[in-house]
């Protein structure tokens, strides 16, 4: 059997699937705010290294697998918070992780997305370069001229690229 990462594994769709990959006999480490092997917050750099380095050290060098479903839904006001979970939550653990992946030889990962990377019309390119620039800050600010549409802009943005 192997080992496994799964971010936002406390609940939804992430807690899903702890249970389903346990119940085949793999090892889980979960990556949280609470109630996981891992509580990290995933919306600051500090929290993004912590649980990566936390899961290399429970894993030693190798992880068979990775499911990169922690994300926050376009709750008006967060819009940094939405960009730094949803984008660089993914994106860094994965880099960190890479090495580890590798190991396995046949590692699967799987990142969430949205379908509202293709149903929301005009999702500001400027703000997804940003994102893939590493500047959530950067990618808030190309959305503010949509208004109260904003947040519905950062989140598709954030689970696009």
């Amino acid at each position: 059997m192997g080992t496994y990462a799964v971010t936002g594994s406390a609940s939804g769709m992430g807690s899903e699937i702890v249970a389903k990959l346990r119940g085949q006999g793999h090892t889980v480490i979960g990556v949280d705010l609470a109630n996981s092997e891992v509580t990290a917050d995933l919306s600051t750099h500090e929290g993004r290294r912590d649980a990566a380095e936390r899961v290399l050290s429970a894993v030693d060098g190798r992880l068979d697998g990775a499911v990169l479903a922690a994300g926050i839904g376009p709750v008006p006001g967060r819009e940094a918070v939405i960009a730094r979970v949803n984008y660089l939550g993914a994106v860094e653990l994965l880099k960190a992780w890479r090495p580890a992946l590798a190991a396995a030889g046949n590692a699967k990962v799987v990142a969430f997305s949205s379908n509202s990377t293709t149903t929301t019309p005009l999702v500001p390119r400027r703000a997804v370069r940003a994102l893939l620039a590493g500047d959530p800050d950067r990618a808030v600010r190309r959305t503010r001229s949509f208004g109260r549409a904003s947040t519905a802009m950062i989140y598709a943005a954030s689970r696009s690229p």
